[in-house]
């Protein structure tokens, strides 16, 4: 959804949100929660997925002063939503203005989205047709 670089002095560390070791990437660069403006020490870059209208909505709405575990959190509840759920948060956001994570956040617990977790498929070994189907992870 979101992919977010940190640079603190020579070091920088990238990521996607939603991570569920936010605190081990933000400890690689020696920050602790900090907002999107960044600090005097610390820079933050946000760059949205391609072809991601969802995403680039949120980012458009988020404040400066927005933590990255706001966002974090924002984006485990919105990534892989059904399209339909994703069509009508993005309504709901423009109808509302929401601005700011807290504020999304609170309209999608509000509307009581689920996330679909990605689809795994079959694969078949080819020359192997009375071989059952083996389980594989979609590539991302």
């Amino acid at each position: 959804m979101l992919s977010i670089e940190i640079t603190k002095g020579k070091t920088t560390v990238y990521f996607d949100a939603s991570t569920d070791v936010l605190y081990d990437r933000l400890a690689f660069v020696g920050v602790k929660d900090i907002p999107i403006s960044g600090t005097d020490e610390a820079t933050v870059k946000i760059f949205t997925w391609d072809d991601e209208k969802l995403a680039d909505m949120i980012k458009d709405k988020l404040s400066d002063s927005d933590k990255m575990s706001e966002i974090n959190e924002l984006c485990r509840k919105v990534t892989y939503l059904r399209p339909a759920d994703e069509q009508a948060l993005m309504d709901r956001f423009e109808k509302e203005n929401a601005q700011g994570a807290a504020k999304m956040t609170e309209i999608v617990d509000e509307m009581g989205l689920e996330v679909v977790p990605p689809l795994k498929r079959y694969d078949y070994i080819e020359g192997d047709e009375d071989e059952e189907p083996v389980m594989t992870e979609p590539n991302m």
